[in-house]
C-alpha cells in the first residue's frame, strides 16, 4: 500500500469506512444470489442448443419433473439441517431403510397411510440418533452421519438378503406416482418450509445456532432441542422422498438413494447456501441448486455422458465452489 493510499484511509471517518464495508457486503450478497440463477439459465440454454431442442421437449420436461422431485423434497428439509452446519452423509442410506420398512409393512397388508407413517418414524428415529450423538457424545456431525449410514446400509442388506430386493405393490398406490400428486406435494412442502424457515422461531433459532451456537445459547435458545428439531424435519422429508422413489421404481433395495448425498451437498453449494449455515442461509438457495444438479444430470444423459461424466463434473463443481468460498485463514467456509 503506497503513502497516498495510507493518508487517504487515515482521513476517512469511521462512518465512511463502515458504509464502504456495508456496500461491499451488499455487493457480495447480490452476486451470491444472482450467480446460481445465471448458472441455471446458462445450463438450460447450453443443453437446449447441444440437444437441438430435445432438452425442452415435452417428454423431457416431464422427465425433469420426476428427476428433480425427490431432491427438491429432500433439500426443503436439508435447508433446516444445513442452516446449523449439519453436514450429513446418511441421507441416502436412511431413505433406503425408510422405503424398505415402508414396503415391507405395505406388502404385509398394513394400510398405506400407516405404512408411510412407519417409514417416517424410522427416518426420524435414525436422524434423531445422529442428533443425539452430535449433542451429547460431542462427535462431529459428519462422522456421526457416516456411522449412521453404515448402520442403515447394513439393515437394508439384512432385510433384502434372501431376495436381493423387495417389490413394492405398485398397483395399489399408483396414484402416488402421478405428476399432479407430486406437484401438489412439492408446492405444499415448499410453502410450509418457507414459512417455518423465515417466519417462525424454528428457522430463526437454527440460523442463530449456525452463526454462533454459544451466542445462541446465551440468548436463551435451547440449542440441543433445536438441533433435534432440525434433524427431525429432514427425517420427515427423507421419508416422503423415499415413498415417492420406491413407488416410482417399484422396488426397495440397497441401490435406493445411491448418489443422493453428493447430489444434495452439491445442490446446497451450487445454490449459494453456506455449508456452515448462519444468517446468510436462504431457503430458496438449495432449491435452485437442486434444479441445477437435475438439469446437469439430465442434459449429460441426453448427450450420452450421464455415467461417464456426471459424477466427475458434479464432484469438480463441488470442489471449485467450496474452494472459492473457503476462508483459509480462519479454517471455515465464508458465510
Amino acid at each position: 500500500m503506497d503513502t497516498e493510499t495510507v493518508k487517504k484511509n487515515a482521513n476517512r471517518t469511521e462512518e465512511e469506512i463502515q458504509e464502504e464495508l456495508i456496500r461491499r457486503q451488499k455487493r457480495k450478497e447480490t452476486i451470491t444470489s444472482i450467480l446460481p440463477v445465471v448458472g441455471l439459465v446458462v445450463l438450460v440454454v447450453l443443453f437446449t442448443v447441444l440437444t437441438k431442442g430435445q432438452f425442452i421437449g415435452m417428454d423431457n420436461l416431464k422427465l425433469l419433473v420426476n428427476q428433480c422431485f425427490t431432491m427438491c423434497v429432500i433439500v426443503v428439509g436439508g435447508a433446516f439441517l444445513y442452516s446449523i452446519g449439519g453436514l450429513d452423509m446418511a441421507i441416502g442410506a436412511i431413505m433406503a431403510l425408510s422405503a424398505t420398512v415402508l414396503t415391507l409393512a405395505f406388502n404385509a397388508g398394513v394400510p398405506f397411510v400407516i405404512s408411510f407413517l412407519i417409514g417416517v418414524v424410522v427416518s426420524v428415529a435414525c436422524m434423531s440418533v445422529t442428533a443425539f450423538i452430535r449433542n451429547y457424545l460431542k462427535v462431529t456431525p459428519f462422522i456421526a452421519s457416516l456411522c449412521m449410514m453404515n448402520i442403515c446400509q447394513g439393515l437394508v442388506l439384512t432385510a433384502i438378503a434372501s431376495t436381493g430386493r423387495i417389490v413394492f405393490n405398485y398397483s395399489q398406490a399408483a396414484w402416488v406416482d402421478d405428476t399432479v400428486t407430486k406437484i401438489i406435494t412439492l408446492v405444499l412442502l415448499i410453502f410450509v418450509g418457507y414459512v417455518l424457515f423465515n417466519y417462525t422461531s424454528i428457522g430463526k433459532s437454527l440460523k442463530a445456532i449456525g452463526g454462533n451456537a454459544t451466542a445462541a445459547r446465551i440468548s436463551g435458545i435451547k440449542v440441543e432441542k433445536m438441533v433435534f428439531i432440525a434433524y427431525a424435519i429432514v427425517g420427515i422429508t427423507i421419508a416422503i422422498g423415499g415413498l415417492f422413489t420406491v413407488v416410482r421404481s417399484g422396488v426397495a433395495d440397497n441401490t435406493l438413494g445411491t448418489g443422493l448425498n453428493l447430489n444434495v451437498m452439491t445442490a446446497i453449494v451450487l445454490g449459494g447456501f453456506p455449508l456452515t449455515g448462519g444468517a446468510n442461509a436462504k431457503f430458496h438457495a438449495p432449491l435452485i441448486g437442486a434444479l441445477t444438479v437435475t438439469v446437469l444430470t439430465n442434459g449429460l444423459g441426453l448427450l450420452g455422458q450421464a455415467n461417464a461424466m456426471g459424477y466427475a463434473i458434479k464432484g469438480l463443481l463441488f470442489i471449485i465452489v467450496v474452494a472459492s468460498t473457503y476462508e483459509k485463514s480462519k479454517g471455515k467456509l465464508i458465510s
